[in-house]
């Protein structure tokens, strides 16, 4: 057993993520970037990012569309290119 770094609770030595508070305990930009199907939208690339990131998928669309919007469509092309490559994720992931 060990101790997550954020909320001091006990998890055990395998785990990726706290199940208390959910927080990441590995590096989030080494692992496999994904699309969910719940919660999604047009293709579930905001929620996907969202859940690897722990930030709010609101908050992404947001960022998608006034980036779209101010810079001369380079959020509906960065979406469309995360679209392309980010795999949907398979089965739920495994439970810390």
């Amino acid at each position: 057993m060990k101790q997550c770094p954020y909320c001091a609770e006990s998890i055990q030595d395998a785990a990726i993520k706290c199940r208390y508070c959910g927080s990441r305990l590995g590096d989030s930009l080494s692992s496999e970037w994904y699309r969910l199907r719940e919660g999604k939208m047009v293709a579930g690339v905001c929620a996907g990012l969202a859940d690897q990131f722990g930030v709010s998928v609101s908050a992404l669309r947001l960022a998608v569309v006034i980036l779209t919007f101010l810079g001369f469509g380079w959020g509906l092309l960065l979406y469309v290119v995360l679209w392309i490559i980010m795999p949907y994720r398979d089965g739920a992931l495994p439970s810390a």
